[in-house]
């Protein structure tokens, strides 16, 4: 217990470092299981989707095909229903994971150097860019229905940045 108990940050000013040594080894341990499988991707990604056949016609300078948005969401019943689509494919599932891999990294650093500015602000930027990006792929991209397994990324993107925020003068020095 004592080699395991030296391992975790120390919380002498807070937990701010315990919080983000848990979110780190869970960032880390999500893009581990995104280059795995796609089943708890898809638990967040969730949205259904079909092309998208109100895009004009390919010009010389515009192809439909290099669209972000060449899908849609797809309606809940009719026909639409029966030839829909997740979005969450082997590459999107390695390139969340490898964003994710990469804040975690960010996140295990900085909880044993809080009192570094330059850490503690790469610290906040990926829970911002987590909270813009869940909250975007909800209200815009309709990728995600807010609802059980999407509420703790959302959740902790949020609540982290905004703790983060309160606490920068409390251990940067």
């Amino acid at each position: 217990m004592d080699k395991l108990q030296a391992f975790i940050p120390s919380g002498e000013k807070g937990y701010l470092p315990y919080y983000l040594f848990v979110v780190s080894v869970v960032a880390m341990g999500n893009a581990l299981q995104n280059y795995a499988t796609l089943h708890y991707t898809r638990r967040i990604y969730n949205g259904r989707f079909v092309p998208n056949h109100a895009l004009p016609p390919p010009t010389d300078r515009y192809n439909p095909e290099d669209s972000t948005n060449i899908l849609k969401p797809a309606s809940s019943t009719g026909k639409d229903s029966e030839k829909a689509k997740d979005q969450v494919t082997p590459l999107a599932a390695r390139v969340f994971g490898t964003y994710t891999f990469v804040a975690g990294i960010i996140r295990f650093y900085a909880c044993y150097q809080l009192e570094n500015p330059a850490m503690y602000q790469l610290a906040i930027w990926t829970h911002v860019i987590a909270a813009v990006h869940f909250t975007t792929e909800t209200l815009i991209f309709k990728t995600i229905r807010f609802s059980g397994p999407q509420v703790f990324p959302l959740v902790a993107g949020y609540g982290g940045a905004i703790w983060m925020l309160l606490q920068y003068n409390h251990y940067v020095q």
